[in-house]
């Protein structure tokens, strides 16, 4: 077990990286517009993570802004240098970022994880390992063996403690009570894009019913 993190020794850090993010997202044309921002550590591993949550349902019924150019790689490469953190994308209820603050006791994490995928009653966490688009300024690790099921598990474990949604943290915790551990599923990008596409598909269904509902209410 490790020590608990003072939230003071990255309050600085996590200040830096939310005026950082919605700069360089105006820059590219993107509505930086977030729910909120969490940190969290998992006491295990040590990794500290700071979530910005984007707030994908304001993004859809205001914008005509694709989710999928929220995790063009070149943006994506762009937050990472300029905060010299590990930039991880995640889809789950909501889009997020997963700043890397600490990796804790890992060397190489995913660029890019769906979590958690709920399929007939069983928490499956799929995730991208791409040793070809990590940013030059990420310390150089080894490259990782998707072939390594007990590391794949103990990364995706990592990532279901330090949810930062309350309900998904306690759903995925009711489900991995009788399933342990979660299935891991290695997806490519492609796939996970496709992901990000049907959670647009979902945001633009609730605009349309909105925009419907607000119609017949002005009648």
């Amino acid at each position: 077990m490790i020590k608990g993190i003072d939230p003071r020794d990255f309050d600085q850090q996590a200040r830096q990286i939310r005026v950082k993010v919605s700069t360089i997202l105006t820059r590219w044309g993107l509505l930086p517009r977030f729910k909120r921002w969490r940190m969290t550590q998992d006491r295990e591993t040590g990794m500290v993570v700071l979530f910005g949550i984007l707030n994908d349902n304001y993004i859809a019924a205001h914008t005509s802004i694709p989710f999928s150019n929220y995790f063009d790689p070149r943006l994506l490469h762009d937050l990472a240098n300029e905060m010299q953190v590990q930039v991880v994308s995640c889809n789950s209820d909501t889009l997020r970022y997963a700043f890397i603050l600490d990796r804790g006791s890992f060397g190489k994490l995913p660029t890019h994880i769906d979590y958690p995928f709920i399929d007939n009653g069983k928490v499956i966490v799929r995730v991208v390992f791409d040793n070809s688009q990590q940013p030059i300024p990420v310390p150089p690790v080894e490259p990782v063996d998707v072939d390594d099921n007990r590391f794949i598990r103990q990364v995706a474990g990592a990532f279901l403690k330090v949810f930062d949604d309350i309900k998904l943290r306690d759903d995925a915790a009711l489900l991995l009570s009788a399933q342990n551990p979660p299935d891991i599923a290695i997806i490519d990008e492609d796939e996970f894009k496709k992901r990000v596409m049907e959670h647009e598909v979902n945001r633009q269904k609730v605009k349309r019913i909105k925009q419907i509902f607000d119609a017949t209410e002005k009648k």
